[in-house]
């Protein structure tokens, strides 16, 4: 059996793609760990040592989510998506030309769920934090799988917390669908 070890941001998008799968089995740990990264190379070593570490193990986190998750993978000799973040494991290549259009800032579906949780909780940023943060991006483009139901008044609340403006792209779950089935067989 696999297993697979991610982040909840993407977890309606895998439960979709690995819903007929029998042989995989799903963990998931909290959204937002990234802005606390001794938290995060905690929980991601201490699932891995509660479901077992092997060749049959996927980590499904970008290579940038943690700047040891190579060397946290090569250590318990599991593997690793090839991606740099959750952005690029949906969008892969295309991600180039979306960044052709400007400065953009990416969310999920899972992000507009989770932001306050990792902006405000997390990190920390009241509404002056975030115009900082966010006053380089000209946009922030919401991915929507379609699978996630975006309901106007998050995306507003989030709009008024940044003060960007918010473009809904639709994408597919194809780039991530070709990542996961690598690994799962």
């Amino acid at each position: 059996m696999t297993k697979l070890l991610c982040c909840e941001i993407l977890r309606a998008e895998i439960d979709q793609l690995l819903r007929t799968k029998q042989n995989v089995e799903i963990h998931y740990l909290e959204a937002g760990l990234h802005a606390d990264l001794k938290k995060m190379e905690t929980s991601i070593k201490t699932a891995l040592d509660e479901i077992g570490s092997n060749d049959d193990v996927l980590l499904g986190f970008g290579s940038m989510c943690h700047p040891e998750l190579e060397l946290i993978s090569a250590n318990y000799g599991v593997n690793v998506l090839a991606a740099k973040n959750c952005i690029e494991i949906l969008l892969g290549d295309k991600l180039k030309e979306l960044d052709a259009e400007g400065r953009t800032f990416y969310i999920t579906s899972g992000w507009l769920e989770n932001w306050r949780k990792i902006f405000i909780e997390q990190l920390k940023w009241d509404k002056i934090d975030a115009r900082q943060n966010f006053g380089f991006y000209e946009r922030i483009v919401l991915l929507d799988t379609g699978l996630i139901p975006l309901e106007d008044e998050a995306i507003l609340e989030f709009f008024e917390y940044t003060e960007v403006p918010i473009e809904i792209v639709p994408v597919d779950l194809d780039n991530l669908k070709k990542l996961l089935f690598t690994y799962l067989k």
